[in-house]
């Protein structure tokens, strides 16, 4: 055999390899199972005077905006429009790829939020919801009020773990498209 022959055929058993590894690797990465399963932490609602607010997607939008900041969060952006949107990118493979999820909100009888997927896109590759949220959660450093739940393929915002002070933060009423945001605020315990 001559050497361009065997030279061509060791480069496609490394490309194969390559490949298989790489695919193998993803494959692995993105069917683990969490660690540990989510479950809603217990939070008493508060039967204290209280102080309710409401506003507009604007408005939550530019608070949104500052707790954000104020976290450091910047690997990805959360804002408010008919619906809620996550963006981010992620580097795989040496490539990045964007993620757009768009969310459906719904407030719990905690007061805290879930936001349910309600469509998403990650480049031109197609992935469960559950690999996705896995993949969120594994890659992006999330505000410790947010976590991510990939059974549910949902956000779990833990009102709670805001930094507020001497308040309490719950949510009442997300109505987007409406657009009726109401918050009941409450001296902390």
């Amino acid at each position: 055999m001559n050497r361009w022959k065997t030279a061509f055929f060791v480069l496609l058993t490394g490309v194969i390899l390559v490949t298989a590894g790489g695919w193998l690797w993803l494959n692995h990465l993105l069917s683990a199972e969490p660690e540990e399963t989510f479950t809603v932490p217990d939070r008493q609602v508060a039967e204290s005077p209280s102080l309710t607010v409401t506003t507009t997607r604007a408005d939550a939008n530019d608070w949104l905006q500052r707790e954000l900041e104020e976290e450091d969060a910047e690997e990805f952006d959360l804002y408010l429009e008919d619906a809620v949107y996550f963006t981010s990118e992620f580097r795989l493979f040496g490539i990045n790829i964007p993620v757009e999820v768009q969310f459906q909100p719904e407030v719990d009888d905690n007061g805290n939020i879930w936001l349910y997927e309600d469509g998403f896109r990650a480049g031109g590759v197609d992935l469960p919801a559950a690999q996705v949220f896995q993949l969120i959660g594994d890659s992006l450093d999330l505000p410790e009020w947010i976590e991510p739940v990939p059974e549910e393929a949902a956000l779990y915002m833990d009102l709670a773990q805001l930094d507020t002070g001497d308040t309490a933060i719950y949510a009442e009423v997300i109505d987007l498209p409406d657009d009726e945001l109401r918050f009941r605020i409450t001296p902390a315990d």
